[in-house]
């Protein structure tokens, strides 16, 4: 009778325990273990507001922004321009306002060098010369040397405005063909100014190419004193060493 008893509680505890193939495939997959209903629900759950963490920011991302969109330079640190047009030429008597003499178009030439201040400022030379071949082998010139300066109103747009004052000469001068030189027959002097405006539109790598339009004044004073004027209309060449 006991032997039974033992017999029938033995079997009743192999009925409990699971299937080895199974119980071994558990041990190996440890993800295979039933999850209680509780704890999938609180996996399932969104994250409240206090758990959400806004991602961190790195603080070199906004400077980053900034550069890309801050406008790359577009002027150098210097400039040179060489610049050929045509000029009216006219004199008038100098004091009370006076008409002009007719006006003679005659080509010129100009030439610049200077420094760049910010991206808005040129500050250099600024050579003219309005020049007349006459027939008797005489060169007649219209010259000045000026500290000139050049504004930009819109730093990355093309359009400025200058202004310039200096010396300028009004000569006739023979041009000798046995030794290639000249000697002048004619000389004045006085002081000059100059305005104008132009647009420079990028032709290559640091290359600007555009018109230009300028009055040139020169008072010639003492004793017959006159004053010069030549309305030039031009087109300008201008390197300006950006890269």
């Amino acid at each position: 009778m006991r032997l039974f008893s033992s017999l029938a509680l033995l079997a009743g505890t192999l009925c409990l325990l699971p299937p080895a193939p199974a119980l071994a495939q558990e041990r190996r997959n440890p993800q295979l273990r039933e999850v209680p209903e509780d704890s999938a629900e609180q996996a399932e759950a969104p994250p409240s507001g206090d758990e959400r963490r806004a991602p961190r920011r790195d603080p070199y991302d906004d400077d980053d922004e900034e550069d890309r969109r801050r406008p790359a330079p577009r002027r150098g640190p210097y400039y040179a321009s060489f610049g050929v047009g045509a000029g009216s030429e006219a004199i008038a008597a100098l004091g009370a306002p006076a008409p002009y003499t007719p006006s003679r178009l005659r080509p010129t030439l100009s030439i610049g060098l200077g420094a760049g201040v910010g991206q808005s400022l040129r500050i250099g030379f600024e050579g003219f010369a309005w020049f007349n071949v006459t027939g008797d082998g005489a060169l007649e010139t219209v010259t000045t040397a000026m500290l000139g300066a050049r504004l930009y109103p819109i730093p990355t747009g093309g359009l400025y405005v200058r202004a310039g004052g200096g010396f300028g000469r009004y000569g006739q001068d023979l041009m000798d063909d046995y030794c290639g030189c000249s000697y002048p027959l004619a000389q004045e002097f006085g002081l000059a100014w100059a305005v104008g405006a132009g647009y420079e539109v990028p032709v290559g790598n640091g290359l600007w190419l555009g018109p230009s339009v300028e009055m040139v004044r020169m008072d010639v004073t003492g004793p017959g004193g006159y004053r010069e004027r030549v309305l030039n209309f031009g087109l300008t060449l201008t390197f300006d060493g950006h890269d």
